[in-house]
């Protein structure tokens, strides 16, 4: 019987009717009259964990012991790829063998795994296993579907995340608290509970979140490490010490453990911090070392195999039928009974397309090279260039060619073997709050997939262009504001003009914004007011740009050019309520009341005004041309 869960753990029961067919099942279980034994099953992901930030992969300075003791015990996959750099949807592809494009879960938030899936928790629970999840952050929440299965699965994120060097971040940015996730120690107590309790053959699967940004890692693998991203894969490789402790000590005979990730992190490569917009190796690469006991030890599986094989791969050494999704079982290579895999592996990232109006990517990869599909499309020889630096798209152009045409084959396969089992999300308003402080946002575009000419379309710009402002973005949200400086002038410096290529235009005047952002915090007021004005310049159509502008010249003391730039902004877009309240506010700083009051009239009395901007207008139309006027522009001109 399974450990009763503590009030802190969601536990789900699958009722009489799934209990009685689990009772049938295990009458018959291999071992159960049968040849092969039942075995019992530990997968453990390590979140944003790149294969060469570890040491089994040639890493001297971050040492992992405990993933390389796995490795060694069983076989380490030298190229294991994840189809796509998203916690979600990658992990949605480990759990039913279908890459991202096929069951149609492409990114957090948005989406989520409908009921039409079939999981690897539920093969193996109507075979009779016990099943237990143990997630560590909000992302992977029983919400978003991937508790399909599990007869318990821990959510429960309480008491939440707590700091442990607060000097690591400014203290004026609290945007990404409280955090929606837990530790890697918590994690492993909540799954050893659970672990102490379950019958075997069981499946657990448990996720680490600790190498996802921030960095943070408690004592002492803080202070003292060379890099935070690495000292919290070292934190979390000892928690997997724990697990793989217990399972050596006091698991089942025989049972399975696999380790591996679901996406790596930029780290800058490529102007890229975190992970979701690329699909170099740094953010697909992952780790994979698989132990059985009825496979060899010490062996290094060189070619390359996708995370899409590892369900059919657990589903074989657990003793069951390993056919499952799309994937290939890899237990005849582990065995040395095939050779290499070479297997061409897809890759996709759409965040560009949700969020920022750009290019979803889409690429193979092969072990020899990479092709990218993308307005400026990129070819990279992986053997003689690992770090993807050098694009050989133009200068060898027939080699392009082959890679595109495997592109095309490897999705027209996957639309053809597979439909969606997404589902479009609704998310409450915590949730999402939650979310975005996890750097998740809803991208408001609807679940699924399109055909084979929509998903290579090539709308918007390239998100090569797009890196830059993104993470720029992404340094200013968090108070890192000399890294956000560095990366608009790099952006400012080498990007290509919107007179020179229109699909520039939103990608400039968003970092203009930016920009703006940065004078306005250095209460630079004027230097904010030239980046608003310059932004809505290049993109007029940019409402946020438009009123930041005439707040920005009113700040900077300059209302009477607020007042002619907001009445010309007007006469264009009559309806945006922004832009009039600090027009109006603008007049009234100039003591033209009787035109301030009618701009403010017309915004708390506008039938499209947002509830929060009339009430705006409202109390500064109570005070314009009141004994309290004076104090009340001065409380304006003092906010941020």
């Amino acid at each position: 019987m399974a450990a009763q869960p503590d009030q802190r753990t969601l536990t789900r029961h699958t009722g009489s009717r799934a209990l009685l067919a689990a009772l049938v099942a295990a009458a018959t279980l291999p071992g159960c009259g049968g040849d092969d034994p039942a075995r019992s099953v530990l997968l453990v992901t390590l979140d944003t964990t790149r294969a060469d930030w570890t040491g089994c992969y040639g890493r001297p300075d971050v040492r992992t012991p405990w993933l390389d003791r796995v490795a060694r015990g069983g076989t380490q996959f030298a190229q294991a790829v994840a189809d796509v750099p998203v916690t979600l949807p990658s992990h949605t592809t480990l759990m039913t063998g279908i890459p991202a494009l096929g069951h149609g879960v492409r990114y957090n938030a948005d989406f989520r795994v409908g009921p039409d899936a079939r999981t690897l928790a539920e093969a193996l629970h109507e075979d009779g296993w016990a099943t237990g999840a143990v997630v560590s952050t909000l992302v992977l929440d029983s919400g978003f579907g991937l508790d399909q299965g599990f007869d318990h699965y821990d959510d429960d994120l309480t008491p939440g995340y707590v700091m442990h060097d607060d000097s690591l971040y400014p203290q004026d940015r609290t945007q990404w608290l409280p955090r929606a996730d837990r530790r890697a120690d918590e994690t492993a107590d909540r799954a050893l509970e659970w672990l102490r309790g379950a019958a075997a053959p069981f499946l657990c699967w448990v996720h680490f979140y600790d190498a996802h940004f921030p960095f943070d890692p408690p004592p002492p693998w803080g202070r003292a490490a060379s890099h935070l991203y690495g000292a919290e894969i070292q934190f979390a490789d000892r928690q997997l010490g724990r697990l793989v402790r217990w399972l050596d000590d006091s698991g089942p005979p025989g049972a399975v453990l696999a380790v591996t990730a679901d996406h790596g992190e930029g780290l800058d490569q490529h102007r890229e911090d975190g992970h979701g917009i690329f699909v170099y190796d740094e953010t697909v690469r992952v780790p994979l070392a698989v132990r059985a006991a009825d496979v060899p030890a010490g062996r290094l599986a060189a070619g390359q195999v996708r995370t899409v094989d590892v369900a059919p791969t657990l589903l074989e050494l657990a003793g069951r039928p390993a056919r499952f999704g799309t994937g290939t079982s890899l237990v005849p290579l582990m065995r040395g009974a095939s050779p290499e895999r070479n297997a061409p592996a897809y890759l996709e990232s759409i965040k560009s397309r949700l969020f920022y109006g750009g290019t979803g990517l889409k690429a193979v990869r092969t072990p020899d090279a990479k092709y990218i599909w993308a307005p400026h499309p990129e070819l990279y020889d992986l053997r003689r260039d690992p770090g993807e630096t050098n694009n050989l798209a133009e200068t060898d152009p027939a080699r392009a060619e082959a890679m595109q045409s495997e592109l095309l084959a490897a999705m027209r396969t996957i639309l053809e073997e597979t439909h969606p089992v997404s589902e479009t999300t609704e998310l409450d308003e915590e949730t999402a709050a939650r979310l975005r402080s996890l750097g998740y946002a809803s991208g408001g575009e609807g679940a699924g997939r399109g055909t084979l000419e929509e998903e290579l379309a090539l709308r918007g710009h390239d998100p090569k262009d797009l890196v830059d402002v993104s993470m720029a973005a992404r340094e200013i949200e968090n108070g890192f504001l000399e890294n956000g400086e560095r990366k608009l002038q790099r952006f400012f410096a080498t990007a290509r003009r919107p007179e020179d290529d229109p699909r520039m235009t939103r990608l400039w005047a968003a970092a203009h914004l930016n920009a703006a952002k940065l004078r306005f915090d250095a209460r630079d007021f004027a230097g904010a007011a030239d980046h608003y004005g310059a932004a809505v310049a290049i993109d007029p159509e940019y409402a946020q740009a438009r009123w930041r502008w005439i707040y920005a010249l009113n700040l900077a003391g300059r209302a009477d050019v607020a007042a002619m730039e907001g009445a010309a902004l007007l006469k264009a877009y009559p309806l945006a309520s922004r832009v009039r309240l600090h027009t109006g506010l603008a007049l009234a700083l100039q003591d033209r009341r009787r035109d301030a009051r009618a701009e403010l009239e017309a915004v708390a009395d506008g039938d499209r005004t947002p509830e929060d901007v009339a009430r705006q207008a409202r109390w500064y139309l109570d005070r314009v041309g009141s004994p309290d006027e004076h104090r009340a522009l001065a409380r304006y001109r003092g906010a941020e």
